[in-house]
């Protein structure tokens, strides 16, 4: 069921949000906001209406407008464009500690930075090159960790349906065991990443 909002009505809204000072937000990630079901219409009635002061304290806020799915509307996120805010901070995940080597790692790679100026200068290189030595070292680590624990799961499971059937050997204990603890260990891991 269609609604019909007349040029009266669009005036008043217009009216209305100039003399509150509401603004609309550049669109991005589509043109329109709504779309008939049939493909042969579509229109920008989603938008957000912000006040003055808002846009004043987050000058570069923006609306994203995101696939339809099964409505006939696209939702929209309200954003702001991180590019805006200067170079990214340097971030470390708890769980990298828990990969074998980290701590020699980072205390390798820091001490063969050899800079040369102002302390907090040489300070400031040293963390933007480390920062891009833990980019390139953090997929090798943690890469397929959700695999990996699958796997796992399915070793184990093999190992417990055998144990149904008969004694497992010495060795099968061990397995056991030892992928017991690499699965808690992994899962650890992958929690501590998606929490972060």
């Amino acid at each position: 069921m269609g609604s019909v909002f007349s040029q009266v009505g669009s005036a008043n809204l217009n009216h209305f949000t100039e003399g509150v000072f509401l603004d609309d937000l550049p669109l991005q990630g589509r043109t329109y906001t709504w779309f008939r079901e049939d493909g042969k219409s579509m229109s920008l009635i989603d938008q957000f209406l912000l006040s003055e002061s808002w846009c004043l304290t987050w000058p570069n806020s923006f609306q994203l407008a995101l696939s339809c799915c099964l409505s006939d509307h696209c939702p929209l996120e309200l954003s702001i464009d991180e590019d805006n805010w200067g170079p990214r901070s340097l971030c470390m995940l708890k769980c990298w500690e828990s990969f074998l080597g980290y701590n020699t790692f980072v205390r390798d790679r820091w001490s063969l930075f050899q800079l040369e100026g102002w302390g907090v200068y040489v300070l400031k290189e040293k963390f933007k090159l480390i920062k891009l030595a833990l980019k390139e070292w953090h997929p090798r680590h943690s890469q397929n960790l959700p695999v990996r624990i699958l796997s796992l799961k399915d070793k184990i499971a093999a190992l417990d349906l055998k144990g149904e059937l008969e004694v497992l050997l010495d060795g099968e204990v061990e397995e056991l065991l030892g992928f017991l603890e690499e699965l808690f260990s992994s899962s650890q891991i992958n929690s501590s990443i998606c929490w972060q």
